[in-house]
């Protein structure tokens, strides 16, 4: 394979998205502080989106 040439983007499997968590320390009902983890799926951060990179 030459160099340019592009392949799937092994990050993502060529879906264009990835699965990411954020991770915050909040304040809970009582006050107290706990860490929270949510997750989400947005464009992929090693070829923004494309599902392709550059070989």
């Amino acid at each position: 394979m030459s160099r340019g040439q592009e392949q799937t983007c092994h990050a993502c499997h060529g879906d264009g998205v990835t699965d990411k968590e954020q991770h915050t320390i909040e304040l809970n009902g009582k006050g107290e502080q706990a860490p929270v983890t949510r997750t989400f799926t947005s464009a992929c951060s090693h070829c923004s989106g494309t599902g392709k990179v550059s070989g």
